[in-house]
């Protein structure tokens, strides 16, 4: 079996051995432009967040590769229906819900951005290395006896609860997926949470019924001088609205970890030419899950789940 590590920078050395026991293995950079031919000639190809796979690319009648494998929650990357109908196994972290109570890096990323939004964390750091030292300019909020809304209540969600929960936030949760808790209070509807919350966090999958789950009405219902954290997926959030929700001090602040459009996200991006000159938006390149810790975990897991898949066709 040939296989293609198509993002090799920073691959665990444990997975990238346990690739090696399957077969030949190639770690080499590749862009979009490439990924036809490593379709081609290769049995698995491998990639985070960098590429996309799409229906045109599952078609092709020259197509090699029977296994996409993806170490993420999120698939909107992937063309998962062409996958399926042609026989291309996606394997991911999707679903794994047992395994992923040990992978809590975008679980702590999201409060690290909720602290650094609300303490002027980067603006009051760039202060001092520009040479000062003026402390009254950067007073700011605290989590502590605020309400946390917690938009979408899986795994992530119910991580991201403990942590502000531990920090003595009222914690509030909306999800129609997931049935009552003693663990916070459940909203009935977003429109509820939305309207109590200082601190709204979003963690849901992007799917059609998601897409904008965050729009201009939605925003309208957001408690005056509220701020928004999204480390879920850019298209969860109308940008657009949120732009103009920041723009006229209906949210007090924002900071996403996540754009829509990524990775192709420059100076040109709304958001991006706004985060230039307003300290109230902070943005990151999608670092959530981004940390060693989680890289070994999650690699040599999804290295162990396709060596199961490539060995079910022996095993029947």
């Amino acid at each position: 079996m040939k296989i293609l590590v198509a993002e090799p920078d920073g691959f665990s050395e444990p997975a990238r051995l346990a690739l090696e026991r399957l077969g030949e293995l190639e770690m080499r950079h590749t862009v979009q432009s490439e990924l036809p031919a490593a379709m081609d000639n290769y049995d698995v190809v491998w990639f985070r967040l960098a590429l996309r796979i799409d229906e045109r690319l599952i078609k092709r009648p020259t197509r090699r590769c029977r296994f996409i494998c993806t170490p993420v929650t999120g698939i909107d990357h992937i063309d998962v229906a062409a996958c399926n109908a042609a026989g291309v196994q996606v394997i991911s972290l999707k679903g794994e819900r047992e395994f992923l109570r040990r992978v809590r890096a975008t679980a702590e990323h999201t409060l690290g951005l909720t602290l650094a939004l609300l303490r002027h964390v980067v603006d009051s750091a760039n202060h001092v290395r520009a040479g000062g030292w003026d402390r009254d300019r950067f007073r700011g909020s605290e989590v502590f006896e605020k309400t946390v809304g917690i938009v979408g209540y899986g795994r992530l969600g119910a991580i991201t609860a403990e942590y502000f929960s531990a920090l003595g936030a009222r914690v509030l949760a909306h999800d129609p997926h997931i049935g009552p808790t003693g663990a916070v209070e459940q909203c009935d509807s977003l429109a509820s949470l939305l309207g109590q919350s200082d601190i709204v966090s979003l963690h849901v999958n992007l799917d059609e019924s998601t897409r904008h789950l965050i729009g201009a009405v939605q925003l309208s219902q957001i408690k005056g001088g509220a701020v928004l954290i999204n480390t879920s997926r850019g298209g969860i959030v109308d940008e657009a609205a949120l732009l103009a929700a920041l723009t006229s001090g209906q949210l007090a602040g924002a900071a996403c970890d996540v754009l829509q459009g990524e990775p192709g996200i420059d100076s040109t991006h709304c958001l991006v030419r706004y985060a230039h000159d307003h300290a109230n938006l902070l943005i990151t390149p999608h670092i959530g899950g981004n940390t060693a810790e989680s890289f070994v975990k999650t690699e040599l897991f999804l290295a162990q789940k396709l060596a199961l898949a490539a060995d079910a066709p022996r095993a029947r």
